[in-house]
């Protein structure tokens, strides 16, 4: 039997990574002779693929730049995330229930970033960029991490708190569940595919749960 799989996007949707990525971005640009960034621009860049969000705050990128962030700025990136008040419960909960667990992102190197955070055993599949060849929207992720939980599409969901991830959990053949915690609202999650909008996880789990028929 296949079993249910609950996916989720990792960057503002388990955890606010915002303040951090805003800071060490902009720690980054004094070290290149870049501009500084407001938070406000951080947001609307969070869950694309490094590379293109500093194309779209600074109009280009070169490669070097990947290897000077990871060495000089990745650690401190990770010591500034800070979880949601509702991550741990909600996940708890549906495994609790008998749901597959799993993270899907645009980052690469998803795992580090998890067990950075001390909430990788609350997890049965971890998909990064270094798994895929396509990051979302294309739905490769998804599909892998499906394949290795052996779940079914049609059992399945994919929350995140982008017009990204929701367009991934449509090309996927899931349910997309979009959160409010990022810089997306309800109507824009909705608009790009979600078939619920909620404002936190614990929201988020009642929805997979009474799908699923566990409460």
């Amino acid at each position: 039997m296949s079993a249910r799989a609950a996916l989720f996007d990792f960057d503002l949707t388990l955890m606010d990574t915002s303040y951090a990525i805003t800071e060490c971005t902009n720690a980054f640009a004094g070290k290149m002779g870049l501009r500084r960034v407001t938070r406000e621009e951080a947001l609307t860049v969070i869950g694309l693929p490094i590379a293109e969000s500093w194309i779209k705050l600074w109009g280009r990128f070169e490669e070097e730049w990947l290897d000077i962030y990871r060495q000089d700025f990745r650690d401190r990136e990770h010591e500034g995330f800070r979880e949601f008040s509702d991550t741990r419960g909600a996940l708890s909960r549906l495994r609790e229930n008998g749901v597959k667990v799993g993270v899907v992102s645009n980052r690469k190197f998803a795992m580090k970033a998890v067990t950075v955070c001390g909430i990788a055993s609350l997890f049965d599949v971890v998909i990064g960029l270094e798994d895929v060849q396509h990051p979302k929207p294309h739905p490769e992720s998804v599909i892998t991490a499906l394949s290795r939980l052996s779940a079914e599409p049609g059992l399945s969901f994919y929350t995140g708190d982008t017009d990204i991830d929701m367009k991934t959990a449509v090309a996927a053949g899931v349910t997309g569940i979009g959160v409010t915690t990022g810089n997306f609202g309800e109507g824009e999650l909705e608009a790009a595919g979600a078939a619920h909008a909620c404002p936190n996880l614990s929201a988020v789990a009642d929805i997979i749960l009474n799908i699923s028929g566990n409460n």
